[in-house]
């Protein structure tokens, strides 16, 4: 082995993990984690010999959307965000994570997935933490102020209770735990199923914690039903159908247990039809379907979406506060970068859908996280953690291990 490849890995080992425990823990890890495997990846492609044009045609979906969502607004007076960009460069991340973990050993991968899956158990022990009041109080984290995390918003209570509460894990926030969380879950279930041995043990056990997790702690509606459903959908795909069916019908009485034995859960998802326990979500939607109509091309730009800079006064006023987008993923794209670039999203989603080999361990679980990105994005915004989504998906796409 010489010793550059080997520099190149242990360079990408340091970084990918840097990335995986941002993604779970802090953004600004995840963002130099990103950034290193970046520049990992331009020096591995000089050494390999890959011509700017080969990456740009192997990569031809990606770089059509992010070409349109990027241009399209910019040339037609609606200039996208700093925030924007970011976000939108993010997916980058994709082929940057394939390359990077391409060039780990089988080893390195195994010890990688041992570092970020027990990062990810313990996120939700803290949840868990959290959820149940075992947990210091706001005033305790006066000194960690100058962090910027948000510690006050794991202190929301779960309605109809005193001593329970939304519980965020090491992300001291609810719906990017349950988002981020699904795609682990998803993910490793996948993986588990494909593999042997104590990996299997190991995946499974990820997968079924979080599974829990997800679905008891930050009372998160939407990513628990995805959850469920795509748990269901990855199960289907990765067993026999002759145990694949008693298993899905298994998980899905436990959920209808969990619900029954939980009242505070059970009474939230019943609110879910109600304007109250919708949070107004029909209202959001409208407001971009208006962003949408008023420019249906090249929409209004990448991060100048907010919901309630569309807003009608007759709307709920959560509507006409909220600073958010539209809790529809594929509306929301809609209206940053016009009805072109959503289905240039939409192609790129099937592209990878189809990229990934499902025979392979890796494969069924990246499946599985998109199947259920797909699902919450019908409800959600889940693109502002875009570098887990990036981690991810390249992580089904990567090659076979690096030979010594």
């Amino acid at each position: 082995m010489s010793g550059k490849p080997e520099a190149l890995e242990r360079w990408f080992l340091v970084f990918l993990s840097l990335w995986g425990v941002g993604c779970l823990f802090l953004e600004a890890l995840a963002a130099a984690g990103l950034a290193g495997c970046a520049l990992g990846a331009l020096v591995a492609a000089r050494w390999g010999g890959v011509t700017v044009r080969g990456a740009l045609r192997a990569w031809a979906p990606l770089v059509a959307f992010l070409a349109w969502a990027l241009l399209a607004p910019l040339l037609s007076g609606h200039p996208p965000t700093g925030t924007g960009v970011a976000r939108l460069l993010d997916f980058a991340g994709i082929p940057v994570a394939a390359v990077a973990l391409g060039h780990l050993s089988d080893a390195r991968r195994v010890r990688l997935a041992w570092v970020l899956g027990g990062v990810f158990l313990v996120s939700c022990a803290v949840a868990g933490l959290q959820h149940f009041g075992v947990w210091p109080s706001p005033e305790a984290w006066a000194p960690l102020a100058w962090t910027r995390l948000p510690f006050d918003r794991v202190y929301e209570a779960v309605p109809g209770t005193e001593s329970r509460f939304m519980a965020g894990g090491l992300l001291f926030h609810r719906l990017k735990f349950s988002h981020i969380g699904g795609m682990v879950v998803a993910f490793a279930l996948g993986v588990g199923l494909r593999l042997q041995g104590r990996r299997r043990v190991g995946a499974l056990t990820v997968a079924a914690v979080g599974l829990v997790s997800v679905g008891l702690f930050p009372y998160a509606r939407a990513a628990s039903v995805a959850l469920v459903a795509v748990l269901g959908l990855v199960v289907l795909l990765g067993l026999p159908r002759r145990v694949a069916v008693p298993t899905c019908a298994a998980v899905l009485g436990l959920v209808v247990l969990a619900l029954a034995l939980n009242p505070p859960l059970r009474e939230r998802f019943l609110n879910s039809t109600t304007e109250k326990g919708s949070g107004s979500r029909s209202a959001l939607l409208e407001t971009g379907l208006c962003a949408v109509r008023e420019s249906p091309v090249t929409g209004v730009g990448p991060g100048r979406f907010q919901a309630r800079l569309w807003a009608t006064p007759d709307m709920p006023q959560q509507a006409r506060e909220h600073p958010g987008k539209s809790h529809n993923q594929f509306v929301s794209m809609a209206a940053e970068t016009g009805v072109p670039g959503a289905m240039l999203f939409v192609v790129l989603l099937g592209w990878l859908a189809w990229r990934f080999p499902r025979n392979r361990p890796e494969g069924l679980g990246a499946l599985g996280a998109l199947a259920f990105f797909c699902l919450l994005s019908l409800l959600h915004d889940p693109l502002f953690h875009t570098q887990a989504f990036a981690l991810v998906l390249g992580a089904g796409l990567r090659g076979p291990p690096r030979k010594c």
